[in-house]
């Protein structure tokens, strides 16, 4: 129970920080003068941001309990942790991602706004397939039938193949946000790295000059340590990303991984972060949001990393997470075919 209460007061915790961070923004831009609805949209950025945190922690949580051999300094771990504490974050983003692609295209065939796009995907289907006709009824009817078409019949007609339907509709529905994540994970990338080599004088002269004078190394790393930190952690994650590619093919074809499970698993998180990060600084930063459709599109973004870290996770970790989810019918068949998750890996 100490487990579960722990949780709860994360959750609690999170859900604070989301609404502070979208808060934040609104009120900007709002002059501090906030409606009631403006403010249950920021409550509702904030559940999810913490629901998708939640299904990082939980997994953390039930890793933990799962693994003794890292109690090893007498303190004995709880017996079992409820299986609800995953599940529960687990079918609040699922459901959202889910369901928000459908929306977004409503927003899109509705609103005049979006002629200029939440993101550079949104213009294109906007200009060139659901608003391609000036009535909003034609719109809104090609709206549903692009999402029918493009993300309910296929998970059902590869499920009808014989492959398990929570599965493939986990996989098909993470393509378009990770996507998204990727564009602004690439622009947030290039942002960083760029902005760590400009704060580092003459580096050339730098890199050289560990080998002739270590003193004055240590002098210019002390000076600005964040810059030296961000290059070698960038280069690390660009070298990794490749290694990162060829083990989850070889996974994907052998079933087992060549490199160490906790190393893989960290990197997912680094990984997602930057995608976030990108798309806060890239998107959100450059132009102040605060429509609803844009915390909406946050929290989907949000939604989608709890989602894919577990998916990560769970390629290297299923042994921790079966029986949890063996505890519901609906998760059921995910233990027996993880290693489809690969894909979306």
């Amino acid at each position: 129970m100490i487990a579960e209460i722990i949780l709860l007061i994360i959750f609690v915790i999170f859900v604070i920080v989301g609404f502070y961070i979208i808060f934040r923004q609104v009120a900007l831009v709002k002059k501090g003068e906030l409606s009631y609805k403006e403010i249950l949209l920021c409550v509702f950025y904030g559940i999810i941001f913490s629901m998708s945190v939640m299904i990082i922690m939980a997994m953390a949580f039930i890793f933990a309990i799962k693994s003794p051999e890292l109690w090893t300094i007498g303190i004995d771990p709880p017996e079992n942790i409820n299986e609800l504490t995953l599940l529960i974050p687990f079918t609040v983003c699922f459901i959202y991602i889910s369901l928000y692609p459908l929306v977004d295209f409503i927003y899109i065939a509705l609103s005049s706004e979006t002629k200029e796009g939440l993101t550079i995907f949104h213009k294109i289907l906007g200009e060139k397939i659901i608003n391609k006709n000036n009535s909003k009824l034609i719109s809104l009817l090609m709206a549903f039938i692009f999402y029918s078409i493009i993300f309910v019949i296929p998970p059902f007609l590869i499920t009808l193949a014989g492959a398990p339907f929570i599965m493939i509709w986990i996989t098909w529905f993470l393509i378009y946000p990770l996507m998204i994540l990727t564009y602004y994970g690439a622009k947030g990338y290039i942002a960083g790295i760029t902005n760590a080599f400009i704060h580092i004088p003459y580096m050339k002269r730098s890199i050289f000059l560990g080998f002739e004078d270590s003193k004055r190394t240590l002098k210019e790393f002390l000076d600005d340590p964040i810059s030296y930190i961000t290059i070698g952690l960038m280069l690390f994650v660009f070298v990794w990303q490749w290694i990162s590619m060829f083990q989850t093919l070889g996974f994907l074809a052998t079933g087992s991984l060549a490199i160490s499970t906790y190393s893989y698993s960290g990197m997912v998180f680094i990984t997602l972060l930057f995608g976030v990060i990108g798309y806060f600084t890239r998107f959100w930063g450059r132009k102040i949001q605060y429509r609803g459709i844009d915390i909406f599109f946050a929290a989907y973004l949000m939604a989608a990393v709890g989602i894919n870290v577990l998916v990560n996770f769970l390629i290297v970790n299923i042994d921790k997470l079966t029986d949890t989810f063996n505890s519901w019918i609906f998760t059921a068949t995910i233990p027996p075919s993880f290693l489809l998750f690969a894909i979306p890996a």
